[in-house]
Formats: C-alpha cells, sequence, structure tokens
C-alpha cells in the first residue's frame, strides 16, 4: 500500500477492511441474535443452552444476558474504518504489514503468536499480537471494545447510531484522549467514511 499514491492507497485500503469488518460485525450479531432468543425463551433452558451463555459471559467478562447483549453489539462501519486508518497509517505500519494487526493490538502472553514493537516502553520490552488474517484482527478488536474500559462508549452505543455522538466516548482507546477523538472526526468528515454505514454483509442462500 505505501508504493500507491495517496487517494489509491486510501481507497485501496478502504476495500481491504471493509470485507472483514462486515464479516466480524455479521457473526456478532449472529450471536446476539442467539441470546436473545435464549434469554425470551419461555421454557427452561437446556443445559447446553446454559453453558453456551456461560461460556459467553466468561469470554466476555460479564455476569448477566443484559451486560452480555450490550457487549454484543456492534457500531457504525465508519467508525472502524478510522480507528484502523490511524492505528495503521492507511495499512503503511509494520505491525499491520508483519503481523494482520490493525490497531496495534498488545499482546501480554509470550504463549501467544505475537511481535516485539521498535521502542521500548519504561524500559521494558513491547510485544503486539501476530494474526493469520485481517478478520481476526478486526474480531479481536471488536471483542477489545466489548470487554475494555469502553463502558461509556457501550452505554452510548445502545442510544445512539450517530457517529459523532460515540466517538466522543472513545478518548479512553487513546493517550491522545480527546486529540484522539478530533482526529477520528476528521477522518470520517474528509474522507466521507459515513458512506459504508450502510453496507452489510449479504449471504446467498
Amino acid at each position: 500500500l505505501s508504493t500507491l499514491e495517496v487517494q489509491k492507497k486510501k481507497q485501496a485500503f478502504i476495500n481491504l477492511m471493509l470485507p472483514s469488518i462486515l464479516i466480524a460485525k455479521y457473526e456478532i450479531e449472529q450471536k446476539r441474535k442467539t441470546v436473545l432468543e435464549l434469554v425470551n425463551k419461555i421454557e427452561e433452558l437446556s443445559d447446553v443452552e446454559e453453558n453456551y451463555l456461560n461460556d459467553l459471559k466468561k469470554s466476555y467478562k460479564c455476569s448477566t444476558n443484559t451486560d452480555l447483549l450490550s457487549r454484543l453489539r456492534t457500531h457504525p462501519t465508519s467508525i472502524v474504518i478510522a480507528q484502523a486508518v490511524i492505528e495503521s497509517g492507511w495499512g503503511t505500519s509494520r505491525f499491520y504489514r508483519e503481523a494482520n494487526n490493525v490497531f496495534g493490538v498488545w499482546s501480554y502472553s509470550k504463549n501467544e503468536a505475537r511481535i516485539k514493537a521498535s521502542e521500548d516502553r519504561d524500559g521494558k520490552s513491547v510485544y503486539v499480537k501476530k494474526y493469520d488474517a485481517l478478520p481476526k484482527s478486526i474480531a479481536s478488536y471488536f471483542k477489545t471494545i466489548a470487554r475494555g474500559p469502553y463502558s461509556e462508549f457501550r452505554k452510548e452505543r445502545e442510544k445512539t447510531n450517530d457517529v459523532f455522538v460515540l466517538i466522543s466516548h472513545l478518548k479512553v482507546y487513546s493517550e491522545l484522549r480527546e486529540e484522539y477523538v478530533k482526529r477520528l472526526e476528521q477522518l470520517i468528515r474528509y474522507n466521507k467514511l459515513q458512506q459504508y454505514d450502510g453496507y452489510v454483509l449479504k449471504l446467498n442462500n
């Protein structure tokens, strides 16, 4: 991507990211639909169904069905693309190129696939996760938002799909804080990223 002229690079990056984002959103939405069906089921849940819900709660680090449903929501694609742009430099970062790590997600376990960052942090080595494909990086990003310190963002996501209201709650995603939100807004507006918010994954039956 780094060899392309700016406009072509931008469009190529969006074209690469879009299918992976739509796949990840579809899979999460299907899980949410299943959870909703189980929660609203009149008859008693089977052991298999109970285990399914409990495993999901464990995976999403929550204890109630209401919280699980909130964590299994998705948000506008324009936000995901804008964050991907900032974190990967339009797909030119080393983490993106060598590890399919679009969002610079850190690794804290030597037992998982990862690569070492070029710079240390507070005198210690820093690693980021390595994914074998882009969709896995996107799925991991949605899980980070679902499980991390983004409760205000998740609460707002229950109420609105307004992109510019939602991004104001993402300042905790970056040490840049308010500046990060400003950059997200500029990216979304300048590159007209909201045009992708209506895109959905179409499955052939």
